[in-house]
């Protein structure tokens, strides 16, 4: 009897990984996909996976990821497919900056259809792939950007409901749009009951404060509720406010989170200057231009404030 190889994907739980998901299951039904926060969360799932074939999207080849994967190539094959441009080249890794990650699975696994999901994908990442530009023949830019708002809406309802995720995607994989799924529908409608996009704004407006070009929100505790908007609240606030950058901090004993966000089309690249940092100072970050993320040293996060604050 011959073996049929298992898969699975790990990827992130924001639009590109739920679209990155749907592809997946296009390809292949009821295959088991995990959804992280950050390359560091799903350095253990890598490990600890049984799957003959771990596909990786949306996450960054970091240190952590980087050796996880590494470390069980004697034994799986592994493929990494990102976006976020990354000083480091591995064998494993597919990564380009021109299209988003749904894209480039969209571009490796080859399903049919799915250009109008990957569109979505694409445009909530300023990619700029053939399929946003196929499905931009049967959808204007303006209905795809609708159709962004009601995935990313949806998905925010509950950050933490991989269970909505996982059936969501299910029902993308079959060329639905997202206005098209009941289960999606339903939750931005609420989200727009709730006025919870306002709501966000308002908090964000309290708790972020002004150093330099940046707006900054630091904590050690308990965040203040962004109602699952998180720094998209927190961009579009600083964006309202002249800002030309952002960044939400999550301070630990040794070790911090940072998040860091562009408000303007052209600028630092971000991504670059969080790599350039950790490197120097401690731990590991990546990103794209516009927004980036990083574990760094506690001790470290002052420095990076004033340091992002003075960027033109």
């Amino acid at each position: 009897m011959l073996h049929r190889s298992s898969k699975e994907l790990i990827t992130r739980g924001n639009i590109d990984g739920i679209i990155s998901a749907a592809i997946f299951l296009r390809c292949y039904p009821h295959s088991k996909i995990q959804f992280v926060t950050s390359p560091a969360a799903a350095a253990p799932y890598v490990q600890s996976s049984d799957a003959d074939h771990i596909f990786v999207s949306d996450l960054s080849p970091v240190p952590s990821l980087a050796g996880a994967i590494e470390s069980i190539l004697y034994s799986r094959q592994v493929t990494l497919i990102d976006h976020h441009p990354f000083s480091n080249q591995f064998d494993w890794a597919v990564i380009d900056d021109t299209a988003s990650a749904a894209g480039l699975m969209h571009r490796i696994l080859e399903p049919n259809g799915m250009d109008a999901a990957v569109a979505i994908a694409d445009l909530y990442e300023s990619g700029n792939g053939s399929p946003t530009q196929h499905a931009g023949r049967i959808l204007d830019v303006d209905s795809i950007a609708k159709e962004c708002d009601i995935l990313d809406f949806a998905w925010r309802f509950n950050i933490k409901d991989d269970i909505f995720r996982y059936n969501a995607a299910s029902q993308l994989a079959r060329d639905n749009l997202p206005s098209e799924i009941p289960c999606i529908v339903k939750r931005y409608e609420e989200m727009i009951r709730q006025n919870r996009w306002g709501k966000a704004i308002n908090n964000a407006y309290k708790h972020m404060q002004h150093v330099g070009n940046a707006a900054i929100i630091k904590f050690d505790g308990r965040r203040p509720s962004f109602y699952g908007f998180g720094t998209r609240a927190l961009t579009e606030a600083a964006r309202r406010k002249g800002c030309n950058y952002v960044a939400m901090l999550y301070q630990r004993k040794s070790e911090s989170v940072v998040s860091l966000r562009s408000t303007m089309s052209e600028g630092e690249n971000l991504g670059q200057f969080i790599e350039s940092f950790t490197s120097r100072h401690g731990i590991e970050g990546g990103g794209h231009p516009n927004s980036a993320g990083a574990r760094i040293p506690t001790s470290s996060t002052n420095l990076l404030i004033n340091k992002l604050s003075m960027l033109a």
